[in-house]
């Protein structure tokens, strides 16, 4: 008789639980069942490393529930391909069980569940480090103002939130010459993605989400759904900024061309943490969210959770001129790059709520997150949204990207 579910499981728990389907998958692949297992991240997906004297070692991925199917991970894998077989990035390369299958199915009937598994090679290296990102001044912030009797400290982060986003806004860059090639070298990864993308051919069992503005922000948005309007950490007025920043968002996608050379497979979170630099080397990893978008999404993606730098347009015409020397772009694709950081502020938003207490501390997520954590990204939510509702009205003339800010 089933009395739980994998939801009804304490963090630990659940820890536990997908520990013990990465060993039950281990000899699928045939590694011993006493291999060594590191948890490297756990956001979403439970992401191993796997070593054992008698084998490669390989990174296992344990999938997440209701979200990915055989299918979708099949087109998955089947995209990895194309791309190294087509273009001269580097990324995932998955490993096959000895009878030749590339997905497992691992049933635990107790919990009513089937996990899917998969295993990539290792690839040596560090996500690259942008030395003018603050983020990491955040969790400084987050670490004083938890200290607060816990009565403030959602005030105090809200408070923290607004002072942040008018302060960073008129600090000068510091972007050095490796930080600006950086990220031309991302909008190079972007564009040759997308490239690549027109030439597909998709397989016949082809299935992935799709990021456009139902599956960002609709009621069944591939955050599980999760809406910026269920918690009660913003005001009415915030919800209302956002909500104008929202409908805003539609009203320009309604007037952006969907075609070929806007729109078709995109990688979705190209963030510095879903990257791997090894001496000159970039491998590119985590397509777990890869599916059908806007090309000008994927550049948003690299940006998100860093929208409020005062040096922000900085940022994305370095993206925009790596891309560039590889894609052409139109006015309207660079106009439209910021309404889509918009929407991509706020999917990160609901992404953050469906994921509150699940996340394993130092796993690529900078904090833990809390309440007041998200309040304080909700509040910073708010004011990006009133700035973009005055940037950047519906009836506005196309402008180059020197001469916007989010």
């Amino acid at each position: 008789m089933i009395t739980k579910v994998f939801a009804d499981l304490t963090f630990d728990e659940q820890l536990a639980h997908l520990t013990t389907v990465a060993h039950r998958a281990l000899t699928r692949w045939g590694y011993p069942a006493n291999s060594h297992l590191k948890l490297l991240n756990y956001t979403e997906n439970a992401t191993f490393l796997v070593t054992t004297p008698e084998k490669p070692t390989m990174v296992m991925r344990v999938h997440r529930l209701a979200y990915t199917s055989r299918d979708s991970i099949h087109t998955e894998l089947e995209w990895l391909a194309h791309l190294r077989a087509h273009t001269n990035l580097k990324v995932e390369t998955p490993i096959p069980t000895p009878s030749g299958q590339l997905i497992e199915a691992i049933d635990t009937p107790e919990l009513s569940e089937r996990r899917f598994v998969v295993c990539f090679q290792f690839v040596q290296g560090e996500s690259p480090v942008d030395s003018s990102d603050g983020n990491a001044d955040i969790g400084g912030v987050i670490k004083v103002i938890s200290a607060f009797p816990k009565a403030l400290t959602l005030l105090v982060f809200r408070l923290a939130a607004t002072v942040q986003l008018h302060v960073s806004r008129y600090r000068p860059t510091k972007m050095t010459a490796e930080d600006r090639q950086l990220y031309r070298t991302i909008g190079q990864v972007c564009a040759t993605l997308h490239k690549a993308a027109t030439h597909w051919q998709y397989p016949a069992d082809f299935k992935r989400m799709t990021w456009d503005f139902a599956g960002t922000i609709g009621k069944h948005n591939n955050f599980y759904g999760a809406d910026y309007h269920a918690p009660d950490w913003l005001n009415t007025k915030a919800l209302a900024t956002i909500d104008e920043a929202v409908a805003l968002c539609h009203e320009h996608l309604q007037h952006y061309d969907r075609n070929a050379s806007t729109y078709g497979m995109i990688h979705s979170d190209l963030r510095a943490a879903n990257l791997l630099q090894n001496h000159d080397e970039l491998t590119i990893l985590d397509f777990d969210d890869c599916g059908m978008g806007y090309y000008m999404y994927d550049i948003a993606s690299v940006v998100a959770l860093m929208e409020h730098r005062g040096d922000l347009t900085e940022v994305v015409r370095e993206l925009l001129t790596g891309y560039e020397t590889i894609r052409p772009l139109t006015d309207a694709d660079r106009k439209m790059v910021w309404t889509f950081i918009m929407l991509r502020r706020v999917g990160m938003l609901q992404s953050l709520l469906s994921r509150m207490g699940h996340v394993m501390a130092g796993a690529g997520e900078s904090q833990s997150l809390t309440p007041e954590v998200l309040a304080f990204y909700a509040t910073g939510t708010a004011g990006l949204a009133k700035r973009y509702c005055r940037e950047h009205p519906l009836n506005e003339t196309v402008m180059s990207t020197k001469e916007v800010t989010l």
